[in-house]
């Protein structure tokens, strides 16, 4: 093994390796968040939160853990950046449950943008053909940048006028805050989908289901 390691063909290697490895635990670092828990705790003092989300103040870390132990759960520093860091009594496997349930809302609540880029001269039938697919990233919940490029002398005040001819053709199909703007030669705006009320009753009842 250590001929090998010697070698430039091992040492290479044996970085690779090692850097991978670190490389790998920082991403799941930064994927999903670890929270230290009962002994792993170092803090000496605490901000407790009971089961029920009573405060109970700061506290020594060892009479947290008891308070944890009395009620046959667990102690769990769900801050630790804070001064002092906070924890909360709880069972961890629920606890872990939530977290997991948040990240998977969250996910799905951040959904991908896509882009749709418009000739400034466009024909009809190209121009049809890019909205439909347009309306289908927006029903599939997807904010959509449409970006009208600038080319040869076409003056800004035409891109305008086709960036509002697209926003007419998808009437009723989005919603957007502000007006489109000149980044560079290109004029661009991003739209979301817009939701119907059935739509929004909907989300509403199974929120509640």
């Amino acid at each position: 093994m250590s001929d090998i390691i010697n070698s430039r063909k091992g040492y290479f290697l044996a970085y690779f390796v090692i850097y991978t490895g670190n490389y790998r635990r920082q991403f799941e670092a930064k994927r999903e968040p670890r929270f230290n828990r009962n002994e792993f705790i170092k803090a000496p003092k605490l901000f407790v939160i009971d089961e029920n989300g009573n405060q109970l103040g700061v506290i020594d870390r060892q009479k947290a853990l008891d308070i944890a132990r009395e009620s046959e759960l667990d102690l769990i520093e769900v801050s630790p950046t804070a001064d002092p860091p906070v924890a909360r009594i709880y069972d961890w496997s629920k606890f872990k449950y939530q977290q997991e349930k948040k990240r998977k809302e969250n996910k799905g609540k951040a959904a991908e943008q896509k882009e749709m880029w418009f000739k400034s001269f466009i024909d009809k039938g190209d121009l049809n053909h890019k909205i439909k697919k347009v309306i289908e990233f927006l029903e599939k919940k997807h904010p959509v940048k449409l970006t009208i490029r600038g080319k040869g002398r076409v003056t800004s005040d035409h891109m305008y006028q086709v960036m509002d001819n697209i926003l007419s053709e998808l009437e009723g199909h989005i919603k957007y805050e502000e007006r489109p703007k000149m980044y560079g030669r290109n004029l661009s705006l991003i739209v979301r989908p817009f939701k119907q009320k059935n739509d929004q009753k909907n989300e509403e009842q199974n929120k509640n289901s």
